[in-house]
């Protein structure tokens, strides 16, 4: 926008254009001090997103100087241990960044700022205040005092020299306070092209100045990043040819493993590990064998050394999955004297075999995961095999009906003839075969050892011993 410029003479004349050309000064001067004070506002959000960017940005080093990379393996190499230190060598970089960027902020609030202020509040504010104040003031004294002047009549005594004098006076400060007022209006246009420009440019200067610190930065910092990219390179590459080398040892081990026959050409490993399950004690009596009686199973990893005949076993339930540390708590670890491979007709789960240890008198039932798994643990305990079966066939429950029935006769002699007569067959009841093993209906069964075992806690292990035969 280009205005007209404030003339001396024009000021004297008071003509209804200058007022009006001044006015159009007086709206632009008002219009920079909106401006102004926005500029202002601005930058000091601009200074705080500075600095909540700087403490971002410092909270960022940190967390690299105190990140740890870990080295798998026994040593660290030389690339390992350049590339474990580099982000310490990260961090520092960061903040020697941030510390540049701290002094512009420092800078730009000392100044930058108050320069700014200064400016808008003490020259644009107090031309449009105090000396416009000043010049209406007198303006309309002046005007006052000359239509009274000029309302005075002839026809009465009046003191037309005083009159004169005191219109002259008021002349004198109305044009004093015109001039001095376009003045001030005419200084303050031209010093907001260089004071308010020039501090300006000076805030610029310094943010250019913070970019070209950090180039300088960036240049000394160079060699080292070209170093770190290039051993990150190499390190790459060394990972993409081990993970070929890892799948293709995945892949043969897995053959070995899986194809028919293997196992007999693998020779027996000095250490075997691995998940099994160990039949917990009952509470069923011991003159009925826990053997026959469904007992509750738990999971255990258990690892076996041939040379030191140490067998351990560490609790791998749902708790122990999450506490690691209080699973390694639990452990147990025994001195191993024998295994044996339990029969077919003597339990009624497959993989089973007994272990037994120094540290315990009672035998340890366990159940390998599958046929191969059992015939590991067997080999490697150099335990005695027994009768096997193949996998996915079931062993014969011939021996638990006949065992079930022995319990069933035993039980029975044990009762009043009342009750006796009630579960035996009509046909057999006087007969010689009364006393002869007997099949009984199997709803009674279930009722009738329901009651018998009620007091010793027993009664589900029972009913599902019997529900399954």
């Amino acid at each position: 926008m280009v205005l007209r410029a404030l003339e001396f003479s024009d000021s004297i004349s008071d003509s209804p254009w200058f007022r009006q050309n001044l006015h159009d000064h007086e709206v632009a001067l008002d219009d920079a001090f909106k401006n102004i004070k926005l500029i202002e506002n601005q930058c000091k959000d601009l200074i705080a997103c500075t600095k909540k960017l700087s403490t971002a940005q410092r909270a960022f080093a940190k967390t690299l100087s105190e990140f740890k990379i870990e080295t798998v393996g026994t040593n660290q190499t030389d690339d390992e241990r350049f590339i474990a230190t580099c982000l310490k060598e990260f961090a520092s970089l960061i903040n020697q960044v941030e510390d540049e960027r701290m002094k512009l902020v420092g800078q730009a609030e000392e100044s930058y700022l108050e320069p700014i202020k200064k400016f808008r509040t003490e020259a644009i504010g107090k031309t449009l205040k105090e000396e416009k104040n000043k010049y209406d003031k007198e303006s309309s004294k002046f005007y006052s005092t000359l239509e009274k002047h000029l309302h005075l009549s002839t026809l009465r005594n009046n003191d037309f020299r005083a009159a004169d004098a005191q219109l002259e006076t008021q002349q004198k400060n109305f044009f004093q306070a015109s001039l001095q007022y376009v003045a001030e209006v005419q200084s303050v246009q031209e010093r907001m092209r260089f004071e308010f420009v020039e501090t300006l440019g000076s805030y610029v200067y310094s943010w250019l100045s913070f970019f070209h610190v950090g180039s300088v930065i960036h240049q000394d910092f160079k060699p080292f990043l070209d170093n770190v990219q290039t051993k990150v390179l190499k390190t790459k590459e060394n990972y993409m040819a081990t993970n070929a080398e890892a799948e293709e040892l995945k892949r043969k081990l897995l053959a070995s493993h899986t194809k028919p026959g293997s196992e007999e050409r693998r020779p027996t490993p000095s250490i075997k590990q691995g998940y099994v399950y160990m039949q917990e004690k009952s509470k069923i009596p011991k003159t009925i064998g826990r053997d026959v009686l469904l007992g509750r199973w738990t999971k255990y990893y258990c690892v076996y050394s041939r040379e030191t005949r140490i067998f351990t076993m560490v609790s791998a339930n749902s708790a122990t999955k999450t506490d690691m540390k209080s699973a390694v708590a639990q452990t147990a670890t025994f001195k191993f004297k024998s295994c044996s491979r339990r029969s077919v007709d003597s339990i009624d789960k497959r993989f089973c075999f007994d272990v037994c240890v120094e540290e315990k008198n009672d035998v340890m039932t366990m159940q390998a995961l599958s046929e191969k798994d059992l015939c590991e643990w067997i080999d490697a305990m150099d335990g005695a095999k027994q009768n096997s079966y193949t996998a996915g066939e079931n062993p014969s429950c011939s021996t638990y009906q006949k065992t079930l029935l022995l319990l069933l006769h035993q039980l029975l002699l044990l009762l009043s003839p009342r009750f006796r007569e009630s579960f035996v067959a009509p046909e057999a009841a006087n007969s010689a075969e009364a006393a002869a093993p007997v099949v009984v209906p199997s709803i009674s069964l279930y009722w009738f050892y329901f009651w018998f075992f009620y007091e010793d806690d027993s009664d589900i292990g029972i009913l599902t011993v019997f529900g399954r035969v």
